[in-house]
């Protein structure tokens, strides 16, 4: 039945394999295609309306994998609350977001861009489709991803150099925060006291805690990298 599909655990994904490639395309294909759709077709309203739907089921979809899990008696503090920064940043979306806000949208376009991109070519992912956690993960993912597009070109939110810095500085208010939450809960959300299980762009960085500071370094140069785009267009004035 497809609701034991739905919950039965799988070892389906693998990294690069069919089902990785497809959701990367589709990650790809649905961000350039929705924003050139709302840009042309749809009202200013319109547009609004659809940012809140994508920031209103991001959240839901947070909010339902925590509620599958504690039914289910999976849930575990360690690993499953929200404080990873892409469930975050998708939990407070509808929130930060239902108005539009610049000043909000040039924070959260480098922590999605520099970040989310990362999660999306080597996800810390063992489920395949159709299971819930296969589900969620790209929804939020590739929504994250689809968001920040849609909201600097749709919107016309253009990220530049100071709003670069301001992020960055945030970021690490938030990661600080969340070394402490860590340290509390005995947990390794945003890989802050550990590398995660699953191949990922931090084997090559070096043991702990090395690995910590030249992420920050590599970090820095993602920032900059995902606003080259924007600058180069001649819209981060």
């Amino acid at each position: 039945m497809l609701t034991d599909l739905f919950l039965q655990p799988n070892t389906d994904f693998r990294l690069f394999g069919a089902q990785h490639l497809a959701m990367i395309g589709l990650t790809v294909g649905g961000s350039a295609g929705l924003a050139i759709f709302a840009k042309r077709r749809l009202s200013e309203e319109q547009q609004i309306f659809v940012g809140r739907v994508m920031a209103v089921t991001m959240a839901l979809a947070v909010l339902g994998w925590i509620a599958i899990r504690l039914a289910l008696g999976q849930f575990d503090y360690k690993t499953d609350l929200p404080f990873d920064i892409c469930n975050s940043v998708a939990l407070a979306l509808p929130f930060l977001m239902w108005r539009p806000s610049r000043r909000v949208q040039e924070v959260i376009y480098f922590w999605i861009m520099a970040g989310t991109i990362q999660a999306v070519l080597t996800p810390h992912l063992f489920e395949g489709f159709p299971h819930f956690t296969f589900l969620k993960y790209w929804v939020v993912h590739g929504g994250l991803i689809a968001f920040a597009v849609y909201a600097t070109a749709v919107y016309g939110f253009h990220p530049n150099w100071r709003s670069l810095w301001r992020s960055f500085l945030l970021l690490q208010v938030y990661l600080l925060t969340l070394f402490f939450i860590n340290l509390a809960l005995g947990s390794n959300y945003a890989y802050i006291m550990g590398k995660p299980p699953t191949a990922s762009a931090l084997d090559y960085l070096g043991p702990y805690p090395w690995y910590l500071l030249v992420g920050e370094a590599i970090g820095l140069v993602f920032f900059v990298l995902v606003l080259l785009p924007v600058h180069f267009s001649g819209k981060t004035k």
